[in-house]
């Protein structure tokens, strides 16, 4: 049986748990391991997962408008905006961060794609779930962004890791020829290309406010065409 009191000890941990966590995500971890660690710090013993905060209550503690947002845009912002504490390799990267990674990005496919709103959501979110848990980061990426983004941006997203492996060779033969079946095919190899354009020295992104702006322009101008076919249909 749960008493008040226990509740109250138990909320109490998963705030310092999350406190913790979160200076260690803004040190360049990932959240799992942040609040693993951060449970072993505070606690000093092992902790169920139910005394754990989850991803969302870490991300308060950094920001205390996580989790509250206007539109659908506004979430992936700040899921986004977690990649500034994930530092790259400056040997092999020339951004920095994977925020300025992920910019540049979508700086690049939107120089050569700029109205398709679904493919740009990808290219801004692909890397969402490095900042999550780096040993499973596509699906705890699509898991933050669900609800967000639409099932074709989620394919987009998914599948990108075998875009890069069919671009270098490594795919096998029966996964290349499912992929090429795909009527997203060569989106998702613009995708891939722009993920390793955005490393070269010289290649320069956008303020994320202004690629936030981009989409919603984008789906405000879907909405208008729909309504604008719509009225059409009625009229015959």
């Amino acid at each position: 049986m749960v008493t008040p009191a226990s509740s109250d000890s138990s909320d109490k941990l998963r705030r310092r748990i999350a406190s913790v966590a979160a200076k260690l995500l803004a040190d360049g971890h990932d959240s799992q391991r942040a609040r693993l660690r951060a449970a072993r710090r505070v606690a000093g013993r092992w902790v169920d997962d139910d005394e754990l905060p989850d991803h969302a209550e870490i991300r308060r503690q950094i920001d205390p408008a996580a989790g509250r947002f206007g539109d659908r845009f506004e979430a992936i912002s700040q899921l986004v905006r977690l990649l500034e504490t994930v530092r790259l390799d400056p040997a092999e990267h020339s951004e920095g961060d994977l925020l300025e990674h992920s910019l540049r990005v979508f700086a690049w496919l939107h120089e050569r794609q700029p109205f398709d709103e679904e493919l740009l959501t990808a290219a801004l979110a692909h890397d969402v779930g490095r900042a999550i848990d780096r040993g499973d980061a596509v699906a705890a990426g699509l898991e933050a962004l669900a609800g967000s983004i639409t099932p074709r941006t989620a394919w987009l997203i998914e599948h990108l890791p075998e875009a890069h492996g069919h671009a270098a060779g490594t795919l096998g033969h029966r996964a290349r020829r499912r992929l090429a079946a795909h009527a997203d095919f060569e989106c998702l190899l613009a995708l891939a290309e722009a993920d390793r354009k955005a490393a070269a020295a010289g290649a320069s992104g956008l303020a994320l406010e202004d690629a936030i702006d981009i989409l919603r322009a984008l789906e405000a101008d879907e909405e208008e065409d729909d309504s604008c076919d719509t009225d059409e249909s009625s009229r015959r």
